[in-house]
Parts: C-alpha cells; structure tokens; sequence
C-alpha cells in the first residue's frame, strides 16, 4: 500500500534528518529517523540502505572475518571499476572512494569532499527510466 501525500511528507523529512545526521556522523539520531521510516514503511529502499550505513559506521553490522580495513579496500575496488561508478562529481569537489548502496530513487557513495577534507555520502539521483523532456518549438 503506497502511502498517502501526508504521510510520505513525514517519510521524506525524517530520510532528510537521517542523511543530515549521518554527514554529522551522528548514527544514533540517524538510527532514530530510520527506524521511524521503517515502522511506517518496512520495504522503504533509501531507510534501509541508510540503515546499513549507519549499524555498518556504528560496528552494529559488521561482516563476520573481515576488518573495517578489508572492507574500505572492498568499496575501494569496487569504486575503481569505470563501468558503473564514477571517479568524481561537481567538477572534482567530490571524490569517490566506495559504492554505499542503492535504492529506489538514488545511489549512495562514498566521497571525500576535497573542500571541506571530510568524507560524506553523496546521494546520485538515478535517470535511468525518467522520459524524455521536449520543449515545444
């Protein structure tokens, strides 16, 4: 069942808090939000990836026998394949050092901001299906 315009205004401003709270890296507030998202909509993609981001960052989630160290070097190979992700976004601002995950509307990376020097995840809109804009002549 999709929910109503009210309610998936609530959904979106409490995804919006929990992005906030993990560029803070604040993963309890984050965890807070998400779960909020999660007992409305169990099946919402960008929850559930922000989700795994935040119990991963907190050491909640970790993967059985591999290291935080494997793991970065893992989203690190993953990021050098030039097939599916890309080096960099707004001009070099932004440089990628992992694949974070993907849901229904985004995919989320993990760059290093070479302004601010901070990593922060970078949630790319997705095009793939949106149609054609044409302007009338």
């Amino acid at each position: 069942m999709t929910p109503s315009a009210r309610v998936q205004r609530q959904i979106d401003a409490l995804l919006d808090q929990a992005e906030a709270a993990i560029r803070e890296r604040d993963w309890n507030a984050a965890l807070e939000c998400i779960r909020a998202v999660l007992n409305v909509d169990p099946t919402n993609e960008d929850a559930l990836s922000f989700k795994g981001m935040a119990e991963s960052a907190r050491g909640d989630a970790p993967i059985s026998g591999i290291s935080d160290a494997e793991q970065l070097a893992t989203l690190r190979e993953e990021a050098a394949s030039p097939d599916t992700t890309p080096t960099s976004f707004a001009n070099g601002r932004y440089e990628v050092t992992g694949f974070l995950g993907e849901g229904g509307k985004k995919k989320v990376y993990l760059v290093h901001d070479t302004t601010l020097d901070r990593d922060v995840a970078f949630g790319l809109i997705k095009a793939e299906g949106l149609d054609e804009v044409t302007c009338p002549k």
